[in-house]
């Protein structure tokens, strides 16, 4: 926490400190994305990650 605090030049407090079940974040991310994924939904954007525009990503494998 501290190095990421330092390398961020942010405050860094743990998820439980708002009030979110730190080991489940990780979860529901994948979660959130994989049903944008299955909607057809961007889930990466120029804004954030600097791709061309709003793009899908995955592919489901059964």
């Amino acid at each position: 926490m501290a190095m990421l605090a330092s390398r961020a030049g942010v405050e860094a407090v743990p998820a439980e400190a708002l009030g979110w079940k730190g080991d489940a974040v990780e979860a529901e991310c994948f979660a959130f994305l994989a049903v944008r994924v299955l909607r057809g939904l961007p889930i990466s954007f120029p804004s954030t990650t600097g791709v061309p525009q709003p793009m899908c990503g995955g592919r489901l494998a059964g």
